[in-house]
C-alpha cells in the first residue's frame, strides 16, 4: 500500500506538471487566432472598397465623356439651325383720341386721333432695326404720315450700342422717353417741349449710347453727330432733316447718373452752325440744284452768315413707389446770325428757355376700392420764353399750368382728364383755359 501510494503520487505530480505547462500555451493561442481573422477580414473589405472606388471612377469618367459628347452635339445642332433661324420681330405702338373745350381763341373740338405703329426686327444679338410712323388727320381733313424715327442699332457690347439713321434726339428726357400719349401723364406736351419748341425732336446721323456701372451705381451716356438744326419758323427748327444744308455737323448728347435706383439726374447739350439758307445740291446728273423749301422764314435769312447755335439743359426723374416726379430745363441761344449793321453793330442774339416740373401719384395703396386704386392725380407747371425777336416773343411766351386725373383700365389703357391754364405774355392775346379728355392705348 505504501509503494502504490508513492507511485500514484509520482503520477499525480507528473500530470500536474504537464497540466501546468500546457494550459498557458492554449490560453495564448485563442486571441492571436481571432486577431488574425480580423486582419484578414479587414484586408478583404479594403480590397472590396478599392474595387468599388475603381468602378465609381470609371463610371464618372464615362459620364464626363458622355456629357462632353452631348455638349458638342448640342453646339453642332445650334450651329446648324442658327443660319436658318428667322429674324425675331415685334410690333408695338400707341393710339389716342380726345376732345377739348376752350374759352380762348380756339374752338371746342374733337382732337385728331393718332396711330403710331412701331416695328422692331432683330437678327441674333447683333443688329436691331426699329422704326415708328405717326398717322394722323390734320385740320384740313387730310391724312398726314410722318416718320418719327428709322434706325439700325448695332449691339457692339453690353455697354455700347451704335445707332445709325433717324433717331429721337438724346437731348433731355421728354421727347425720347415720354412723348407717347399712354406714357405721358398729362394730355399734351409741356410748353416748349413739343413740335415747334426748344427741345430737339429727332436727328439724322450716328449715335453711340449705353450704360457703365461704377460700383453699385450706374452712368448712362449718349453722344450723337448729325445734320443738325436749320433756320426756319421760330428762328431754328430742331427736327431731323434727311439732308444737311451746310458742311457743319451738330454734336449733341446726354450724360446721366443714378445716385440710387429710383432717381436719375442728367445733363444735355447740343452745338451746331445754322445756315440762313438751306439749299440742297442735286446729283451730278442734275442740271439745276434742288432747293429745299423752308417756309417763308427762309427769305429773311438769305445772304446772312451762319450763326452759332448752342443748347444745354438738365433733367431729373424720381419714380419710386407710386410716385412719378420729373423736371426739365433747356436753354438755347443763336448768335452771330445775320449781317452786322453799321449803326447797331452785331445782330442781337436770339435766346430760348423752357422748363417744367410735374408730379403724379397712383392711389393704389390708399384704399381697398378698385375704383380709387386706378386713379392717378397729376399736376404740372412750366414756361416757354423767347427773347431777341418781338414777333416771336408775342407768339411764343407763355406760362402753362396743368392739373389732371387719370384712370388706368390697365397698364397700357388710360383715360386722362385735364384742366389747362395758358397765360400769354402778349397783351393782345387772351389767356386760355382748356378742358381736355383723352383715351390712349399702348400696345
Amino acid at each position: 500500500m505504501r509503494a502504490i501510494s508513492r507511485g500514484g503520487l509520482v503520477v499525480c505530480l507528473l500530470c500536474t506538471t504537464a497540466l501546468s505547462l500546457g494550459v498557458p500555451a492554449y490560453a495564448d493561442e485563442t486571441p492571436q487566432t481571432k486577431l488574425l481573422e480580423r486582419l484578414n477580414a479587414l484586408e478583404a473589405e479594403v480590397k472590396q472598397l478599392k474595387a468599388k472606388l475603381t468602378e465609381t471612377s470609371q463610371r464618372a469618367e464615362q459620364t464626363d465623356k458622355r456629357a462632353e459628347r452631348a455638349e458638342k452635339q448640342a453646339k453642332k445642332a445650334v450651329e446648324v439651325a442658327d443660319p436658318v433661324r428667322p429674324n425675331a420681330w415685334h410690333l408695338a405702338g400707341y393710339a389716342d383720341v380726345g376732345i377739348e373745350f376752350s374759352d380762348g381763341e380756339n374752338s371746342d373740338t374733337f382732337t385728331s386721333g393718332k396711330f403710331n405703329p412701331a416695328f422692331h426686327f432683330q437678327y441674333k444679338d447683333l443688329i436691331l432695326f426699329e422704326s415708328e410712323f405717326e398717322v394722323s388727320t390734320n385740320s384740313n381733313g387730310e391724312t398726314d404720315m410722318v416718320l418719327e424715327y428709322s434706325q439700325l442699332d448695332f449691339l457692339l457690347h453690353d455697354n455700347a450700342v451704335l445707332v445709325a439713321g433717324k433717331f429721337l434726339s438724346p437731348v433731355g428726357q421728354f421727347q425720347e422717353r415720354l412723348h407717347p400719349s399712354w406714357i405721358n401723364r398729362s394730355v399734351n406736351a409741356p410748353a416748349g417741349f413739343g413740335h415747334g419748341g426748344i427741345q430737339p425732336i429727332s436727328e439724322v446721323g450716328l449715335m453711340l449710347r449705353g450704360g457703365v456701372p461704377v460700383g453699385e451705381r450706374m452712368f448712362t451716356y449718349s453722344v450723337a453727330v448729325g445734320n443738325g438744326p436749320r433756320a426756319g419758323h421760330g428762328g431754328v427748327e430742331v427736327e431731323g432733316f434727311g439732308r444737311d444744308d451746310n458742311s457743319n455737323k451738330a454734336i449733341s448728347g446726354r450724360l446721366a447718373f443714378f445716385p440710387f435706383d429710383d432717381l436719375e439726374i442728367g445733363g444735355s447739350l447740343l452745338t451746331a452752325k445754322v445756315a440762313p439758307e438751306a439749299e440742297e445740291g442735286g446729283d451730278d446728273h442734275d442740271e439745276e440744284p434742288v432747293v429745299d423749301d423752308h417756309d417763308e422764314a427762309d427769305e429773311l435769312f438769305e445772304d446772312q452768315p451762319q450763326g452759332d447755335y448752342n443748347l444745354w439743359g438738365f433733367d431729373a426723374a424720381y419714380t419710386g413707389g407710386n410716385w412719378d416726379i420729373r423736371a426739365e430745363y433747356l436753354n438755347a441761344d443763336l448768335k452771330n446770325f445775320g449781317e452786322a449793321d453799321e449803326d447797331h453793330g452785331e445782330p442781337e442774339p436770339l435766346s430760348w428757355k423752357a422748363w417744367y416740373a410735374q408730379a403724379a401719384y397712383r392711389l393704389s395703396d390708399i384704399s381697398d376700392s378698385p375704383l380709387i386704386q386706378r386713379l392717378e392725380p397729376v399736376v404740372r407747371y412750366g414756361q416757354f420764353k423767347v427773347a431777341g425777336d418781338h414777333e416771336l416773343e408775342e407768339e411764343t411766351n407763355e406760362k402753362r399750368f396743368n392739373v389732371g386725373l387719370n384712370y388706368w383700365f390697365s397698364p397700357s389703357v388710360v383715360v386722362k382728364t385735364g384742366l389747362e391754364f395758358r397765360n400769354y405774355e402778349a397783351e393782345e392775346r387772351d389767356d386760355d383755359t382748356r378742358l381736355q379728355f383723352q383715351l390712349s392705348y399702348g400696345f
